[in-house]
């Protein structure tokens, strides 16, 4: 269905800009230096994270205009970090994996085909996030995640015909669960390196969809083997 979209991680925020401009003395336009602040959004996981995190910033011209001006990037400040701020980041990160998480590894015998495997996953990350999560902390948005990947790996009709209720602390929120009702439960996958799309219509379909994301997800904040060798 051509209403679909795919499904995945944002991790791309562009923008398009007007610069001012000024009439040079000889009658051409010169643009005007921009003033950009760049926050980000969320936070990286310890394991993620080093004292540095490189960031790509990038301008772009349109093809008429490139020969005429180039854009060029300056960083104008940045905020010091104090000298002893990685013995501080170590500490804490050393401190913050120490999180368990007590439905990790899934069991060698855990098919992701089946979504009574699902059903047993989903009710252990819903006792394991109620019970054991901090809702202010990233784990839980995180963790929300990856309970609405096994939700629907449960009930792959959601959010039409029947489905199993869940605890309200754990709210209808998050980039998969949101895209997920907001497309009425449809998927579409790139199949090629063209990005043309297919439409999942079938559960299995589905549940391989959700295999491959959940696994990434929980890559995130798990960097181990997700599924028991023993």
């Amino acid at each position: 269905m051509s209403s679909a979209t795919i499904l995945q991680p944002h991790h791309l925020s562009s923008s398009i800009f007007y610069p001012d401009m000024r009439l040079a003395e000889s009658k051409d336009v010169i643009l005007q230096p921009l003033s950009l602040l760049v926050w980000f959004s969320g936070a990286v996981p310890c394991h993620l994270a080093h004292s540095n995190i490189p960031i790509e910033i990038s301008v772009s011209l349109k093809d008429e205009y490139k020969s005429f001006m180039v854009p060029v990037i300056k960083i104008a400040s940045q905020q010091p970090h104090p000298s002893n701020n990685s013995v501080a980041f170590s500490q804490s990160c050393s401190a913050d994996n120490n999180m368990s998480f007590s439905f990790l590894p899934l069991p060698p015998t855990f098919d992701h085909t089946d979504s009574d495997h699902w059903a047993e996953l989903l009710d252990n990350i819903q006792s394991w996030l109620i019970k054991s999560v901090d809702p202010s902390t990233p784990e839980w948005a995180w963790g929300q995640e990856v309970f609405w990947y096994a939700f629907i790996a449960t009930n792959p009709d959601f959010p039409g015909r029947k489905w199993l209720f869940w605890d309200p602390s754990i709210s209808l929120e998050g980039q998969f669960i949101e895209e997920w009702v907001g497309n009425g439960g449809i998927v579409s996958m790139a199949i090629d390196d063209d990005s043309e799309l297919a439409t999942v219509s079938t559960h299995g379909g589905t549940l391989d969809y959700i295999w491959s994301e959940f696994s990434r997800h929980i890559a995130l904040f798990y960097p181990y083997p997700l599924v028991s060798t023993s």
